[in-house]
């Protein structure tokens, strides 16, 4: 299939040596190439089932159950709860993530943006920082099951914004049992077969922002075969929504590669208008063009 701007223009409201992989700059910023050199979509792999099941298989503590009736829910049910009720409705958010190695930065994103799961209406702004190249902005859109990236000019791909097939959820990237994509919404959920790892999820103390009071949860989890754990801690406010997400991932032998990401929510419920880009503008791939972590 080698279509272009089969959408028209509308609205609608509802590594390598040292370096760490995924660190460098994504293929829109990395200079001239051509259509040809669109990369297939990464491999995942089913790293985090792996993971949950070798720890079953060692008789390991990661099994949380939801408290039985009558008794209050656990720590854990109220934050997978909430990770669930965040992610069913529109939401604004913004993320901040920063890898280092093995103490220094190398990678740096901001992306803003809000996200409507009823109708998979979505917006996104990329920001990308990298200490080995020029800084990139990236706007991503989704509607109707795809997902538009703009491409960067020079890239070679003949048309300023790319239009996919939003890719099947759920698999975890091959290098990174936690962490984000460019060519699917950012969801709280994601953090949930993380959650289900975790040795202990516990109440630490209140938490609060404009607007709001709540309740702080952390956790740790980690995964003896990838060489990688996660640590963080969840804000959910007192109607049992989201907050905030701060999670430290530590990848490699003594934690060479770390991924500090800073997630906030607001704006529940407030529409989310996403206006698709004009046809003469759209080139259609099968894959996305862009499927940069972060």
């Amino acid at each position: 299939m080698n279509q272009t701007g089969q959408d028209g223009h509308g609205t609608v409201v509802g590594g390598s040596g040292d370096m760490p992989p995924g660190t460098g700059s994504p293929p829109s910023a990395r200079g001239p190439g051509t259509a040809a050199r669109l990369r297939h979509r990464r491999l995942r792999k089913p790293m985090l089932a792996a993971a949950v099941a070798a720890a079953a298989a060692a008789g390991g503590t990661t099994t949380l159950l939801t408290a039985p009736d009558g008794h209050p829910p656990t720590a854990f049910t109220t934050v997978t709860s909430a990770l669930a009720n965040t992610s069913a409705d529109s939401y604004r958010f913004t993320l901040v993530s920063t890898v280092k190695f093995r103490g220094r930065e190398v990678h740096s994103d901001v992306v803003s943006g809000a996200y409507d799961p009823r109708h998979g209406l979505g917006t996104e702004l990329l920001a990308t920082g990298t200490s080995q190249g020029a800084p990139v902005r990236i706007q991503i859109r989704f509607a109707s099951r795809y997902v538009y990236t703009q491409v960067a000019p020079g890239s070679g791909f003949g048309k300023p914004w790319n239009k996919s097939p939003v890719p099947l959820a759920g698999a975890m990237p091959g290098y990174d049992v936690y962490g984000f994509v460019s060519d699917q919404p950012v969801r709280p959920v994601e953090l949930s077969g993380v959650l289900r790892s975790a040795g202990t999820v516990r109440e630490v103390g209140s938490a609060s922002g404009p607007g709001w009071t709540g309740t702080r949860y952390a956790f740790t989890a980690r995964f003896p075969g990838a060489q990688e754990s996660v640590s963080g801690t969840v804000d959910i406010d007192e109607q049992g929504r989201l907050r905030r997400l701060v999670t430290i991932t530590t990848q490699g032998t003594h934690g060479r590669i770390t991924t500090d990401r800073d997630l906030t929510f607001g704006d529940f419920g407030a529409p989310v208008p996403v206006t698709a880009p004009p046809a003469s503008q759209v080139g259609y791939t099968s894959k996305a063009y862009l499927g940069f972590f972060f």
